[in-house]
């Protein structure tokens, strides 16, 4: 492949969705906000890509319940997203009536969805089993991951678990069955291209191999202990795709590779290690026609290139820096304490699901009352998830300190509660667990030497003397996690006087 004819291949991990320039071997990735990734298609002739995503961590994937609560896996073109119904899906294809056919791999079928019309679909089984397995040792599906169309014909893949793997021929559009072939010795198998002279070719993953499916005879090996996965192929070249052999709980962050063999020989011409950007799913190659796809070129390569995740987070973080320094003057009677909490355009600060926040006032004159108003909403139905106001006496980390705190307490009504931490350990107050409260309001907190007030919305919720609170002398402050904050400009001029 020479340097002046870029070829660029799209693959999928688990966790990202990279762009790979096959000739000087660069690594883009375009994005990791929708995992797991797995199956790559496009519609001939259009500008957005379609993928499969499976919206859980398959690692969880053990057993019935596991399964039944797994169909939260959908389908994205561009910005456009499917409602949630297909479980761990695998490999797809835009096919040639303008379907989406998807292997929904959890629920042991093949589905064809026309974007068009959501919610209308076709499936097909290759078994009576309803689940991919029932429990870690009751496996009895077929494990459905691979498809290739070809000729009015639908291949498809069972990697076949302990049963071994089969290949299944079925007409397009129809989905009528017309062959079900077990190959004899051969399990977890993924991908099938089918050659215009009727040769099959599979990755042997379980073994770092491709084989010739018809004669069961492996064509290539890598050597080396790796999982294969991932097949394109052009009219000169193959190209494979190289996981870890690890366990499913390192497949987000193992390190992957791709494998270039010639196309008639399978000798190796070229191999090069991707990095820690997990499990290797899916290979496609986008502008030389793939003959182990559809054979359309996809003719926006540097769309993706101006849009990649790395640009994209650059200019997050210089926009999101701007808009702290904009918002200064709100939050000027404040200082961050814990936690990074992320600048929205409206002087808002959002603490997001996994990262907990803690701001306080800044010292200033001794002052007989002390006053905090703030708005916020629960961004999250989480029992993790809070926003309120503490008493902090700390010294810099997330202790000594009184937190009344509200909380999601269902679906639709959030509460208050009392915690302290001591400086070893927190606990909860059981006589404050107050109902009724919005998941969005205003929080004010008015505070003396003899006690301190707690309203929302002007309403005043709770009421609390100085003998309930050993903290009551230090610095208000805000406890949040999952939730956004936005200050009420009127009052950071009140607090300062």
């Amino acid at each position: 492949m020479s340097i002046l004819d870029p070829v660029f291949a799209i693959v999928a991990t688990a966790e990202y969705l990279l762009l790979v320039d096959l000739s000087s071997k660069r690594v883009i990735p375009l994005e990791s906000e929708r995992p797991e990734y797995y199956g790559v298609s496009w519609f001939p002739g259009g500008n957005e890509l379609v993928l499969s995503h499976s919206g859980i961590d398959n690692n969880k994937l053990m057993d019935i319940h596991s399964y039944a609560n797994s169909e939260l896996g959908w389908l994205s073109h561009g910005q456009y997203r499917s409602d949630s119904f297909l479980s761990a899906p695998h490999q797809i294809i835009c096919a040639s009536d303008g379907r989406v056919v998807s292997t929904n791999t959890g629920r042991n079928a093949i589905t064809a969805l026309d974007l068009n019309k959501p919610g209308h679909f076709q499936e097909k089984k290759l078994s009576e089993a309803r689940w991919d397995r029932l429990s870690v040792q009751e496996i009895k599906g077929d494990h459905l991951n691979s498809l290739f169309e070809k000729d009015g014909h639908l291949y498809v893949v069972a990697h076949g678990h302990h049963n071994g793997s089969l290949l299944a021929v079925l007409t397009y559009p129809e989905l009528e069955l017309v062959s079900l072939e077990p190959i004899e010795g051969r399990t977890g198998l993924h991908n099938i291209w089918v050659s215009d002279e009727g040769q099959k070719i599979a990755c042997h993953s379980n073994i770092g191999a491709l084989i010739d499916v018809d004669s069961n005879r492996i064509v290539w090996e890598a050597g080396s202990p790796i999982f294969t996965r991932g097949l394109a192929v052009t009219t000169d070249f193959m190209v494979v795709g190289e996981s870890q052999m690890t366990g499913r709980n390192l497949r987000r962050s193992s390190m992957s590779g791709l494998w270039i063999l010639e196309r008639d020989s399978y000798k190796p011409l070229d191999y090069f290690c991707l990095g820690p950007y997990g499990a290797v799913n899916e290979v496609r190659l986008l502008n030389v026609s793939d003959l182990a796809h559809h054979g359309h070129i996809f003719p926006f390569v540097s769309e993706l290139i101006e849009d990649s995740l790395f640009d994209r987070k650059s200019e997050e973080r210089l926009t999101t820096c701007q808009r702290l320094i904009n918002a200064q003057s709100d939050w000027a009677d404040m200082e961050l304490i814990y936690g990074g909490p992320k600048q929205l355009a409206d002087g808002g600060k959002e603490a997001q699901p996994d990262t907990l926040c803690l701001i306080k006032q800044l010292k200033g004159s001794d002052q007989t009352e002390k006053c905090l108003e703030f708005s916020y909403t629960l961004d999250s139905t989480s029992s993790d998830a809070h926003v309120g106001v503490v008493t902090y006496q700390g010294s810099g980390g997330d202790t000594d300190m009184h937190a009344l705190l509200i909380k999601p307490f269902n679906a639709i009504e959030a509460g208050l509660v009392f915690w302290t931490n001591n400086g070893v350990e927190w606990a909860q107050d059981p006589s404050v667990n107050i109902p009724g409260l919005p998941y969005s309001g205003v929080i004010r907190v008015v505070a003396d030497e003899r006690s301190l007030e707690f309203y929302v919305d002007s309403k005043l919720v709770l009421s609390l003397s100085a003998e309930r609170l050993p903290f009551l002398k230090g610095a208000l402050g805000v406890r949040w996690i999952g939730s956004t904050i936005r200050r009420i400009a009127k009052d950071v001029e009140a607090v300062q006087v």
